[in-house]
């Protein structure tokens, strides 16, 4: 029995740093864009900034499932609001052209639709490049609701970075 007990606790006494380590979901966005903990760094956040930033996606790395680039902006999201920036303080834009407007598309199977809403409800503004669009030949009616057509990427990202958003070309 004791041999047992030591064991269990040196097994948990090894293990509870490593659970700490471990990256978690929200507070802004469950279930997407994990983050890790950065209790130690040597960059304080700047109090009471605005972050404004444009996310640049224009490819769909796995046809099928969950683009990855749209997870990068759920955990942008996460790991911002997990260490006390406000949610309102976080003005951030998607512009999705090439083949990851499929993504962007309200069609039953499509893996991307919750996390779009999820986004969205967060306050993200979605554009989709209306040159793109048409080249694949989609009508507006086809995207999930909230997404705004641009007249093109290259026309949305401009007046953005116009406008003060910095630019994070996740898409290549």
């Amino acid at each position: 029995m004791f041999l047992r007990t030591t064991i269990l606790a040196i097994a948990v006494t090894l293990l509870v740093p490593a659970l700490a380590d471990e990256p978690s979901f929200g507070p802004a966005i469950e279930g997407y864009g994990p983050t890790y903990p950065i209790d130690k760094r040597d960059v304080p956040l700047r109090e009471g900034f605005v972050y404004k930033a444009v996310f640049d996606i224009a490819q769909d790395p796995v046809p099928g499932s969950v683009n990855k680039n749209l997870v990068s902006v759920a955990r942008y999201l996460n790991m911002h609001a997990r260490n006390g920036v406000p949610v309102e303080h976080l003005q951030l834009a998607i512009v999705v052209h090439g083949p990851a407007v499929k993504n962007l598309l309200d069609t039953d199977g499509n893996p991307n639709l919750e996390l779009i809403a999820l986004l969205q409800d967060a306050g993200v503004s979605i554009y989709v490049c209306g040159q793109s669009m048409a080249f694949g030949g989609f009508a507006k009616s086809e995207f999930a609701n909230g997404v705004k057509i641009a007249l093109s990427a290259m026309t949305m990202l401009t007046t953005l970075q116009s406008d003060g958003y910095a630019l994070l070309p996740w898409g290549a």
